[in-house]
C-alpha cells in the first residue's frame, strides 16, 4: 500500500527535473522554484537529520508549525520519509519545525528547528530564536543522495490526526478528487499553513495526482494572482 513519502518517490522517481514547489513573495519580490530533484535533496537531508542524528522515527512525532513556503515541504516531507507523524499542536512530539512567530507552540519539545522564512535558503544570518536550532545549519551537512533514503514507516504506521499512512494517502485522493485536480496538475495556493487541512489540500493532493504547486504570499490582489497563475500554467486554485 502507498504511503504519503512513497508519492513524492514516485514523482521524484517519474520526473527529477520537473518544477514541483514554487514560491513567490509578492511583498520582497522572492521568487524561489526547485525541482523534484532538488526537493529530493532538502528531503534526504532533513530524512538523516531526524533519523541519524536525533534518532527518531516510526512512533515518533514531528510538530509543523510552518507558513506555506519552499523551505517547509522538505521539513513535512523529511519528517514523513524519517517514519514520523505530523502534529500541528501540542508538546508532546519529539521535534518540532517552527517560524520566528510559532516558536511558543514548541514549548516543551526537545529539539526545535527554525527556519527563517524571509531568508530561506541561508538561514538565520544573527542567530536562530533562543531555545531553538537554525534548520539550515543543522541540515547543510547531512547526505543529500535520495537514494540513501530508507522509508522507515509502513503504511498502518500512524501519519495524520489518528489517521495511518495509508489512510491519508486515501484522503489526499479524495481531496484531489473534491478539487478537481486532474493528473499532473498544477496547483496555485494562496492558504497558509494552519494545519492538517492545509497540508493536504496544498501539498499531500497535488501529489497523489503527480502534480505541482504553487505557493503565493504577501496579500497578491487578483490581477497579480491571475498573472501568476498564467506565467506558471496553473491549472487549479484552492
Amino acid at each position: 500500500m502507498t504511503t504519503p513519502e512513497q508519492l513524492f518517490a514516485d514523482l521524484l522517481a517519474a520526473e527529477p527535473g520537473r518544477p514541483f514547489v514554487t514560491f513567490y513573495d509578492e511583498t520582497t519580490g522572492e521568487r524561489t522554484e526547485l525541482s523534484a530533484r532538488s526537493l529530493g535533496n532538502w528531503v534526504a537531508k532533513t530524512h538523516h537529520l531526524i533519523g541519524d542524528e536525533l534518532g527518531l522515527g516510526p512512533g515518533d512525532s514531528a510538530l509543523i508549525a510552518l507558513p506555506a513556503h519552499w523551505i517547509s515541504v522538505p521539513a513535512v516531507l523529511g519528517s514523513l520519509t524519517a517514519g514520523l507523524a505530523l502534529t500541528a499542536t501540542g508538546s508532546s512530539a519529539e521535534v518540532a519545525f517552527v517560524s520566528p512567530a510559532t516558536v511558543p507552540a514548541a514549548s516543551g519539545v526537545p529539539d526545535v528547528y527554525a527556519v527563517a522564512p524571509d531568508s530561506a535558503a541561508l538561514g538565520f544570518r544573527g542567530g536562530a530564536p533562543d531555545g531553538t536550532s537554525d534548520y539550515v545549519s543543522a541540515v547543510r551537512p547531512q547526505p543529500d543522495a535520495w537514494p540513501g533514503v530508507r522509508f522507515a514507516a509502513g503504511a498502518e504506521d500512524p501519519c495524520l490526526d489518528g489517521r495511518s499512512r495509508a489512510e491519508v494517502v486515501d484522503l489526499a485522493r479524495e481531496r484531489a478528487a473534491d478539487l478537481g485536480l486532474a493528473p499532473g496538475a498544477r496547483v496555485l495556493s494562496t492558504r497558509d499553513w494552519s494545519g492538517p487541512d492545509d497540508w493536504v489540500d496544498t501539498l499531500l493532493a497535488p501529489l497523489a495526482v503527480g502534480g505541482s504547486v504553487v505557493y503565493v504570499r504577501g496579500g497578491a490582489d487578483s490581477a497579480v494572482l491571475d498573472r501568476r497563475a498564467s506565467q506558471e500554467r496553473v491549472t487549479n486554485r484552492v
